[in-house]
């Protein structure tokens, strides 16, 4: 049998690809990471076909052109998810440096018990909750509403528990030097805390409208040459964001299978308002 076409220098042996998300602001795309399934990138369209009377079917006419696209992330960076949200999630740091405004805790009368264990909630002022770094825990003073001030390991005791958001618990014993009530409120004043630095991200909000961003699918081969797709205007479908924890028992990794919408983006040339397909020459 003979060979029908000798046209074969845009064959693509599957090799995946890197993930960049670029939001409105951003200098360059930001990569995404490792993923552990291929990427797709399929154009949808609604189509206008009006039959007349008397003449047949009028030329076919296409809208609200859209492309699709889904992958499954595993390299579940927090920077990266919060930039694939579009808005719907924020980024909080919590640096490993010492933090000195911190709220007191009030534990009120009817919320603790003798020698009953009450999580220590480390608060800084008008932000997040911290979990302290230190082997020890150092308070300013735990003062009783009545009994006025609390000695250390007599009155109330600190210890570490990993179950409480601040890594420390206390309990009190109403048989101590100061004899501190049940009736009484306590409070607990903290100094400076070393916390442990981490990341945190937010969600939640009645209603919000989407930032649209950027993203783009890029495949580099052995030559350096590229075969990309970027999609100019994106938004993130609803069921994506998979905060999950697989068992002991299951095979894989922690996956985020992710799906979004490109759209039109009316501010870029006509007939160039949805995506650019780059080929490379050389590129197989």
């Amino acid at each position: 049998m003979p060979v029908q076409t000798k046209k074969k220098d845009f064959i693509y042996f599957p090799d995946g690809c890197q993930v960049g998300v670029k939001r409105p602001g951003d200098g360059t795309y930001f990569d995404v990471g490792a993923i552990s399934t291929a990427t797709t990138g399929v154009m949808n369209w609604d189509e206008n076909v009006f039959e007349t009377a008397n003449a047949g079917k009028l030329e076919k006419q296409i809208r609200n052109m859209t492309i699709a696209s889904d992958f499954t992330l595993i390299n579940l960076d927090p920077e990266g998810v919060e930039k694939l949200s579009n808005g719907i999630i924020s980024r909080v740091i919590t640096a490993g440096t010492p933090v000195v405004a911190i709220d007191n805790q009030v534990i009120s009368t009817g919320n603790w018990a003798d020698r009953m264990p009450v999580d220590v909630n480390v608060i800084e002022t008008g932000a997040n909750a911290l979990k302290d770094s230190a082997s020890t825990l150092v308070v300013a003073s735990v003062t009783a509403s009545v009994s006025g001030v609390l000695a250390a390991d007599d009155d109330y005791f600190l210890f570490q528990d990993s179950n409480s958001p601040s890594g420390w618990s206390i309990f009190f014993d109403t048989t101590g030097t100061a004899t501190v009530a049940l009736s009484e409120d306590i409070t607990i004043a903290f100094t400076s805390i070393t916390p442990v630095a981490s990341t945190t991200l937010y969600a939640g909000t009645s209603t919000l409208v989407l930032v649209a961003y950027a993203i783009r699918f890029t495949h580099t081969d052995s030559n350096g040459k590229i075969r990309q797709l970027e999609i100019f205007s994106s938004e993130i479908n609803s069921g994506g964001f998979a905060f999950n924890f697989k068992g002991a028992n299951e095979d894989g990794v922690e996956e985020m299978p992710l799906s979004l919408t490109g759209k039109i983006d009316t501010d870029r040339t006509d007939n160039r308002q949805l995506m650019a397909w780059t080929v490379e020459a050389g590129a197989a």
